[in-house]
């Protein structure tokens, strides 16, 4: 279990990072005048990523804000669930004792 969790953490640390680094690159290039996919939203300097109307447009329905506090929620659980599992501390599954007559006792971690 401890193994996939830290396959899991590297994975989405690295997504994570990879999202941030092409967003970041690609609204710096946009800022500093450089050409950018014709299907990004943001294209000069002075512009925004949100007009006022696309930040409004779903207010008025009465599924927006269930599912805004919904997916926000989800996000908050799934954010807590892996800085709790950073801070599990992995036990030791077996543990070979010197008995001190050439041989060794096994004792499991939770024995001990």
């Amino acid at each position: 279990m401890q193994g996939m969790l830290r396959a899991v953490n590297r994975v989405f640390l690295g997504l994570a990072g990879l999202v941030l680094l092409c967003v970041g690159g690609a609204v710096l290039a946009a800022g500093t005048g450089l050409s950018v996919p014709s299907w990004w939203p943001y294209d000069g300097r002075y512009d925004v990523l949100l007009s006022d109307a696309d930040r409004t447009r779903w207010r008025e329905e009465g599924w927006w804000w269930p599912v805004v506090i919904a997916v926000l929620a989800l996000l908050l659980i799934l954010a807590m669930w892996w800085f709790f599992a950073q801070l599990r501390r992995a036990r030791l599954a077996e543990v070979l004792v010197d008995s001190g007559d050439g041989e060794g006792a096994l004792l499991r971690g939770r024995a001990l």
